[in-house]
């Protein structure tokens, strides 16, 4: 598993040309592509457990040294407004796996997600 951080990703005639902000240029022929897909990746629950754990132990711990008057809901709110934004967060993976048993790995920003849809359909009817 390679993980990759090119910049720009083209189709070229004859295969994928991945350009690269420090590196020179790849290109991978369709012959070698297997698969190409995006994967998308939610918050691993351990991370939302311990965003929780942590809240409430802070909350537990303002309340025990401020007293139970002065803060009563508003921590309890920003613990669930920070769990609906931990539960909805989402990231995306472009992933081309290769015949040789390589993948390739780019995160993809969520601006940039559409763009790279369409660029894998063009790939995807240049392999087929």
């Amino acid at each position: 598993m390679i993980v990759n951080n090119f910049k720009k990703i083209t189709i070229g005639e004859k295969g994928v040309i991945l350009k690269y902000k420090s590196k020179e240029q790849q290109e991978i022929p369709f012959s070698e592509i297997n698969k190409i897909y995006i994967k998308v990746k939610k918050t691993p629950v351990p991370f939302i457990l311990l965003f929780v754990s942590v809240s409430l132990s802070a909350v537990l711990i303002s309340l025990w040294i401020f007293g139970f008057k002065l803060i009563l809901f508003s921590p309890l709110f920003l613990i669930l407004v920070g769990l609906i934004k931990l539960i909805n967060y989402k990231r995306y993976v472009l992933k081309i796996k290769l015949k040789s048993g390589k993948a390739i790995i780019q995160p993809i920003p969520l601006k940039l997600k559409y763009k790279t849809i369409d660029d894998i359909t063009k790939i995807r009817k240049a392999l087929f």
